[in-house]
């Protein structure tokens, strides 16, 4: 590793690099700067067979550079193969916060499956997050993927979100489709239930196609709206802990959230209740 100033006709962004929107304020901002200061962070590159360079951090500052016909730019030469490129720019990129969390997720499972990482666990460890960090930034890869318009995202918590995840990639991107479809009235109706909706389209879903899979996901998104709000109540208890409590088929559902995360769930047949609730008082005497 080593500190150069290459000619800017031989720089190019790696298709590796991360980023995939660059902002023209931040662009005009690097440019005022060299132009007052002269002053510019120098790129991360690595030399490729034919002579030329791979840009895998500072794929803003090159254009803003070629912006400014500047001849020449200061780089840190990395001697190393793709591999390892790819292995520093997800450890630089993963700790930035400008870098949204869908193409944090993105370029993590670009890493695994180019081998960088045999899997998330591997991956959290290697870049000193938590494995649940780098599944959260996944989810929003695999969501942000289908397009998901802005309406949307107010309501999908991360529940919702691991729902989606797990599903396969043409019937998820219908189903936002169909979520895009609906009122606003009928998202709020069913925005709390639709987990529990989604979890049971999605262990469903490798059984049915993608038609099938849509079909199964509105008449469930109907028969709860047909049933009414009175099967589902949710409250905030003493201990600061939220319940949830709803009647789904012929089972009650009992979830305990946190930070609108689920963390617990009980789920008992209608058949048992009555029994359940009597056993459960002897608690309470």
């Amino acid at each position: 590793m080593n500190i150069e100033w290459i000619p800017v006709n031989l720089l190019e962004i790696a298709d590796y690099n991360p980023r995939e929107a660059r902002s023209p304020e931040v662009i005009q901002s690097i440019i005022e700067t060299y132009k007052l200061k002269n002053l510019i962070k120098p790129l991360l590159v690595r030399k490729t067979e034919d002579g030329r360079y791979e840009v895998f951090d500072g794929g803003t500052r090159l254009e803003a550079l070629k912006m400014l016909n500047v001849e020449k730019a200061p780089c840190i030469v990395y001697e190393c193969s793709r591999r390892e490129a790819i292995e520093v720019a997800a450890i630089v990129h993963t700790n930035r916060e400008e870098l949204t969390p869908a193409e944090k997720g993105k370029f993590i499972m670009r890493c695994i499956n180019e081998g960088v990482w045999r899997n998330v666990e591997e991956a959290a460890r290697n870049l000193g997050f938590s494995k649940d960090t780098l599944y959260d930034w996944i989810r929003e890869a695999k969501i942000h993927s289908a397009g998901i318009k802005t309406k949307l995202k107010s309501f999908l918590n991360r529940d919702t979100k691991r729902a989606l995840a797990v599903m396969p990639r043409p019937i998820r991107e219908k189903i936002i489709n169909e979520l895009d479809s609906l009122t606003d009235d009928i998202i709020d109706k069913i925005k709390d239930y639709l987990p529990n909706i989604l979890d049971e389209v999605s262990r469903e879903s490798y059984e049915l196609d993608t038609d099938e899979a849509l079909e199964r996901f509105r008449i469930k998104i109907a028969k709860f709206l047909e049933s009414g709000l009175e099967h589902s109540v949710r409250f905030r208890a003493l201990s600061g802990s939220t319940y949830q409590i709803e009647r789904i088929e012929n089972n009650v559902v009992i979830k305990v959230f946190s930070r609108d995360s689920s963390i617990h769930q009980l789920t008992i047949p209608c058949i048992d209740l009555r029994e359940f609730i009597r056993r459960l008082s002897k608690f309470t005497e």
